[in-house]
């Protein structure tokens, strides 16, 4: 029978830092959740901030990120939609929605591929309600 040997560096993987990632990555997933499952863009990084975010300072800053975005495109897609009447609006809302489904995707993929000690995504040119 044959002997099948494993790198060391393979061998010195910890589960628990690819686990917080992953966990920490659903935060930024939920906007892409959300156009099958009303609302999970609230809900899921609300839980992961009110459980898993307690003992993991990465998943915390990863869910309270989310939120953010979350705050902003509700406050913008008011805003853009009261701009509709002046028809400046319309194109705004496409642009809204066009930046929801691509930077919740980077998002999530450079938090997937986080290491420990890496700093949280931040989502460019949103306004940070929640510190």
């Amino acid at each position: 029978m044959a002997k099948i040997s494993v790198p060391d560096e393979q061998q010195q993987w910890n589960e628990n830092d690819d686990f917080n990632a992953s966990v920490a990555s659903l935060a930024h997933w939920a906007f892409l959740i959300s156009f099958v499952v009303p609302f999970t863009s609230l809900i899921i990084p609300l839980v992961l901030y009110s459980t898993t975010g307690k003992d993991d300072a990465f998943v915390k800053a990863n869910a309270k990120e989310a939120l953010n975005l979350f705050l902003f495109q509700v406050i913008m897609g008011f805003v853009f939609l009261i701009l509709c009447f002046v028809l400046i609006g319309i194109p705004l809302l496409l642009l809204l929605g066009l930046y929801t489904i691509v930077f919740p995707i980077i998002a999530a993929i450079q938090t997937m591929s986080a290491k420990q000690g890496d700093p949280p995504y931040r989502y460019p040119v949103i306004f940070r309600i929640l510190q």
